[in-house]
């Protein structure tokens, strides 16, 4: 197998050449690869900077004589990619190991995200601690982060255990096999911990029924990922149950939707159904709370996260933008709407419960939602397992009218 190394080689060569060391060991071919934009390597790069930089628009020499540091970046950071979809598109990469610093992590794990899930991505880094905000780094991919402990400054006695056993790990990664068993369709459903009574209930009665499925946190990240399958084909139905990112999105809460969000079932064609789930509650930081939100009830999440009571006009937007994005889509699609609350805390007695608000969301798809989707409300509560029982034989109406679309005899129930 391929195995690349990625490293900038003028400060990073030691490290680069124990993990070549180790999976040549392994018996598997390391490609090193260097993005460095100054300096002298101290190995042998096998895709050299020279090749990466023009890959990014500009030949190294230019880099050199221009001699600014951010635009370089840009540059190497540019080629890098290219040359990893390139060479990943002609099945020469089989696993990813990258060692850096903050450029070097950033340049490294950019790239990295253009592999798809399922090709092993490490990455050694000394920003892997603190407060960093992985975000920009993973991206929605499988991505695995190692922090390096000391810098990544040549090999002593603490980083070449970290650089031995990230070695190991990605040599392991590309060898693990999974017996194919999990060839039944593949169904997304998002959850939150406040929806996970109705959300297990429907994934048991799914599997139960001979599908296999998938749960996405409803944190914006998740979301995300779940689009890039669907869009991928891997996964053929959708239930989308709790899809908070939206109003997080709406009131600039912690968690937004990111763009794109709720297109790709629309786009396939494959079945969905979108529920309330969590649109009853903006998850705000505790410590920097919207003077909006003062009069508000809330219930303290964690420490630092905390939800705050959705209003109708949030609810509102919030099936406006449902009503939108389901009747720009194809395919047979519905939404849910349980009357009695769309979380735990939105329960009759509980502390965000408010019959009046909830209102808002429902109201909004009466406005604005095409007749040629379902619009299917109960007097149910969205944890209710006779809830989750009708979204399921929901499902199953759908998914039946997608398999006579396939044999050219579609009709909307």
């Amino acid at each position: 197998m391929n195995i690349w190394v990625i490293a900038t080689l003028d400060t990073k060569y030691a490290e680069a050449g124990l993990i070549k060391e180790r999976i040549d060991a392994a018996g598997h071919t390391p490609i090193v690869v260097d993005p460095g934009s100054h300096g002298i390597p101290g190995i042998k790069a096998d895709i050299t900077r020279e090749e990466i930089a023009l890959a990014g628009g500009e030949s190294y020499a230019s880099l050199l004589k221009r001699n600014e540091k951010a635009h370089s970046h840009d540059v190497m950071r540019d080629g890098l990619s290219t040359i990893i979809t390139r060479e990943y598109a002609a099945d020469k990469i089989d696993a990813v190991i990258a060692v850096g610093g903050g450029q070097g992590t950033a340049t490294a794990t950019t790239a990295m995200q253009k592999l798809p899930f399922g090709i092993p991505k490490v990455m050694v880094s000394t920003v892997a601690n603190g407060q960093t905000m992985f975000g920009p780094y993973v991206g929605t991919s499988d991505m695995t982060i190692i922090h390096s402990v000391a810098d990544i400054a040549g090999l002593n006695f603490i980083t070449s255990k970290i650089i031995a056993q990230a070695a190991a790990a990605v040599v392991a990664m590309a060898e693990a096999e999974i017996e194919s068993v999990f060839d039944k369709p593949l169904i997304a459903l998002t959850q939150a911990g406040v929806t996970t009574p109705g959300t297990m209930s429907i994934k048991r009665m799914l599997e139960e029924k001979g599908f296999d499925v998938v749960v996405f946190h409803c944190n914006g990240i998740g979301g995300q990922a779940m689009e890039n399958f669907i869009r991928e084909g891997v996964i053929k139905g959708v239930i989308d149950y709790s899809p908070h990112e939206l109003i997080d999105l709406i009131g600039d809460g912690l968690m937004p939707a990111l763009p794109g969000r709720m297109t790709a079932a629309g786009d396939m064609g494959i079945p969905q159904i979108v529920a309330p789930g969590c649109a009853d509650m903006r998850l705000h930081d505790w410590s920097k709370i919207p003077d909006e939100l003062g009069d508000r009830p809330y219930v303290r999440h964690t420490p630092t996260h905390t939800h705050f009571r959705t209003t109708y006009d949030e609810l509102y937007k919030v099936g406006t933008y449902v009503a939108e994005h389901l009747n720009d889509g194809k395919g047979p699609r519905a939404v849910v709407v349980p009357r009695r609350g769309y979380s735990m805390m939105n329960r009759e007695d509980m502390p965000l419960f408010d019959a009046d608000a909830n209102k808002g969301f429902p109201d909004a798809l009466h406005d604005k939602l095409n007749e040629d989707v379902i619009l299917f409300e109960r007097d149910m509560h969205i944890n209710d397992e006779e809830f989750a029982s009708e979204v399921v034989d929901l499902f199953m109406q759908l998914w039946k009218n997608k398999l006579k679309e396939k044999k050219g005899s579609y009709a909307q129930s």
